[in-house]
Order: structure tokens, then C-alpha cells, then sequence
């Protein structure tokens, strides 16, 4: 069963002593989850680990300003009580996605509903469940959103080429970065502490239903407003030179879905 939802909180702006932890979560144990922790701000570790009791290690830091960003669902859909197929609710209410997948939707970010990625869907809720027993309140994130709603490049990250190329576009805006042979699951976890560092400087909106689960996005609109801009501006033009991406047509699926490695 997935945990049930837990309010989100705002924190204050980031500081050389807040902590911000990316989990790039596979759905099995022996895929590899990526795992990114920036300090002030600042990429001080990206690895990657497998089995739960690693991901934990790692991610349940014993400091007063840790936040926690995951890749996967972390709350199931509204009136279901879990994504087993031989459960009554598969059929009532039969629910598979949440307001957060129909939301992005809305705002033309592809993702995959909960009930078909069940088998992250399970992790997630699971490694929720264990990150708020070890103090920790876990966000909910979304590398390709994030990447996407900041006009990022989002394609070709499982090519060499397309890795290096999100790489370079996020090295104005995580000092630290210098792992150009990275890999897609540790790329996506530095998004997911990138986003987690958005939220505590207040450049974070949320996108969801208090009742059922929030996933943490990047706010545009503050961010147009914050010191940020440049960095961004910066970031899309390694990417881009013009300063836009065209996102006219939809990216391949394997770049806007989450399947969990």
C-alpha cells in the first residue's frame, strides 16, 4: 500500500547549511536509482545505490535542513486503497491516474497514470513511508517536468550525446557539476535535488490535490522574478541559442514517461 499524503511545507531560501537529496527511484532493486545531494546549493555527491537499505543510507541525512526529493509516485489515486490487481478497488472506483498526472497533462507535460507504473508506484510509497519514519518528509518530483517547464533540454538522455548535452545545461544552475560521463538515472537525480532547492527558495509551486498527493514543480513566474533568470537563462542558451525549446510535438515516449529504470 502507498502511504497517504502529507501537507507540504514551505521552508526558508536556501543556505550554506541546507540540504537538498535527489532519488532518481528504479523500480526494482537491481536497476540502478541515481542519487544527487547539494549542500548550500552546491552538487557535493552523485552516486547511485540499489537495494532500499542503500538509497536510505544515503538519503536519511541527520541534519536539521534536509529535504528529500523522489522520482515516483508516492501517493496512490483518489479512492483507491492500493494498485493490487485482485483488489476490489481496481474496479471500484478503478481510479488510475491522480490530479497530478491530469494536471501536467493539462500543461502538455506527458507522464504516465500511477496505476501504470505500479511497480514504482510501490517503491515509492514504500520508501516514503520509510524516509517519514527516519524524519523525513519526502516531495514528489518529476525530472522531465522540471527540465521541461524551465526550457531544458529533455531528449536523448539514454544517448550519449543527449546526456552530455543536459549536463552542460544544468551546470549554470548546480554548481559542482563537472560529471560529463554521468548517467540518465544520476542526471534525473540532480534534477530532483534541483527541484528540491527550487522549493526551498520559494521558486516551487505544487500541482495535485492536498487529499491525494502534490508533486513540487518549478513556479516559472517566480522564477522570472528571481536572481535565478540569468543562471536559466544561461542554462537554455547552452542548450538552445535562440533562449527557446519547440515543444509543438510531443518528445519520444521513452523521454516523457517514468517507468523507474
Amino acid at each position: 500500500m502507498l502511504d497517504r499524503p502529507v501537507p507540504l511545507r514551505s521552508y526558508p531560501p536556501t543556505n550554506e547549511d541546507s540540504v537538498a537529496v535527489g532519488i532518481d527511484l528504479a523500480r526494482l532493486e537491481h536497476r540502478e536509482t541515481g542519487i544527487a545531494v547539494l549542500r548550500g546549493g552546491r552538487l557535493t555527491l552523485l552516486t547511485s545505490a540499489h537495494s532500499d537499505a542503500e538509497i536510505l543510507a544515503l538519503a536519511a541525512i541527520e541534519e536539521p535542513n534536509v529535504t528529500v526529493a523522489v522520482n515516483a509516485p508516492l501517493t496512490v489515486p483518489r479512492g483507491r486503497c492500493c494498485l493490487d490487481d485482485d483488489c476490489p478497488c481496481r474496479h471500484d472506483p478503478g481510479t488510475r491516474s491522480r490530479e497530478i498526472e491530469r494536471a501536467l497533462l493539462r500543461m502538455r507535460v506527458p507522464i504516465l497514470a500511477t496505476a501504470l507504473i505500479k511497480v514504482l508506484a510501490r517503491r515509492g510509497g514504500a520508501l516514503a513511508l520509510a524516509l517519514r519514519r527516519a524524519g523525513c518528509k519526502p516531495l514528489e518530483v518529476y525530472p522531465y517536468a522540471t527540465l521541461r517547464l524551465l526550457g531544458l533540454p529533455t531528449q536523448g538522455k539514454r544517448t550519449d550525446f543527449g546526456r552530455r548535452r543536459i549536463h552542460q545545461a544544468l551546470q549554470p544552475l548546480v554548481p559542482g557539476l563537472d560529471h560529463p560521463e554521468a548517467t540518465e538515472h544520476q542526471l534525473d537525480a540532480v534534477v530532483c535535488a534541483l527541484t528540491a532547492d527550487l522549493w526551498r527558495q520559494g521558486l516551487a509551486t505544487t500541482v495535485g490535490a492536498e487529499d491525494e498527493g502534490l508533486m513540487v514543480i518549478p513556479d516559472t513566474a517566480a522564477i522570472a522574478k528571481a536572481r535565478v533568470l540569468p543562471m536559466v537563462a544561461e542554462s537554455r542558451a547552452l542548450y538552445h541559442p535562440s533562449g527557446t525549446e519547440s515543444h509543438t510535438s510531443e518528445p519520444p515516449q521513452d523521454q516523457g514517461t517514468r517507468v523507474g529504470g
